[in-house]
């Protein structure tokens, strides 16, 4: 990034008139020319005041560039090394069908084409897509990875109530006045992602009977591009 050149220097000062030493003609002469050049001085101090400003303006963005070109760096390690994990679960995954199945078992749903992995000791009986039985399976995966979904009302059309988010979903809040629920089920690592793609701070976050890091309390997306992956905790708690 260029930066701004100052403004040149101004010239050097003239003699500096003195009422004890300098002749009267001496003292007019040197009066007028010291005052002369304080008005070209105060236009050059003008100037700089504005180069300064300037300059602090076009170093934040350089500050800020360096932060997010570390950030972005930072984020793709993250997601690279997500995708390695992912990839070693995803390739050991099998077609679900009715049938046994052991702790740990990693398959893949017809129906949402996620992968999971077999919760239970086995062997024992699955007769419900993994899609769709929460209590025998869960969701594979990493933040980087979680299946998105925008919210793109104020309110769920089908309920006039808040938006009932769901664990192993990312969702993008496109609704500046957007407000979601918590899910009141989630269990211990499951996680739920939501980022604020509204372009507004006033998207609301319901904590649905749980709490956020120890607070008691609704979240209030208040930053633009608020991103966010919440992790359930053993304790019920989201982190």
């Amino acid at each position: 990034m260029s930066f701004t050149n100052p403004p040149a220097a101004p010239a050097e000062a003239p003699a500096i008139p003195n009422r004890r030493t300098d002749e009267q003609p001496d003292f007019d002469v040197k009066t007028d020319a010291h005052l002369n050049w304080l008005l070209v001085f105060r236009t050059w101090l003008t100037a700089f005041r504005a180069w300064l400003v300037t300059f602090i303006g076009e170093l934040t963005l350089a500050v800020q560039n360096v932060e997010g070109n570390k950030n972005a760096a930072l984020s793709a390690a993250a997601a690279a090394e997500s995708s390695a994990q992912n990839a070693a679960v995803i390739s050991g995954a099998v077609r679900w069908a009715p049938g046994s199945y052991v702790k740990g078992n990693a398959v893949w749903s017809p129906i949402s084409l996620l992968t999971y992995r077999r919760i239970p000791e086995g062997p024992s009986a699955s007769a419900v897509d993994p899609s769709i039985d929460r209590v025998n399976w869960r969701l594979t995966g990493s933040p980087h990875s979680l299946p998105q979904k925008e919210i793109t009302t104020s309110l769920d059309p089908d309920t006039g109530l808040p938006h009932l988010l769901s664990v192993g979903v990312h969702y993008l809040i496109k609704h500046p006045l957007a407000e979601c629920s918590m899910p009141s089920d989630a269990v211990a690592q499951e996680m739920v992602r939501v980022t604020n793609q509204s372009g507004a701070s006033t998207p609301i976050l319901r904590k649905n009977g749980k709490t956020f890091n120890g607070y008691d309390d609704d979240l209030q997306l208040d930053l633009i591009g608020w991103d966010k992956v919440f992790t359930m905790t053993a304790a019920g708690a989201w982190i």
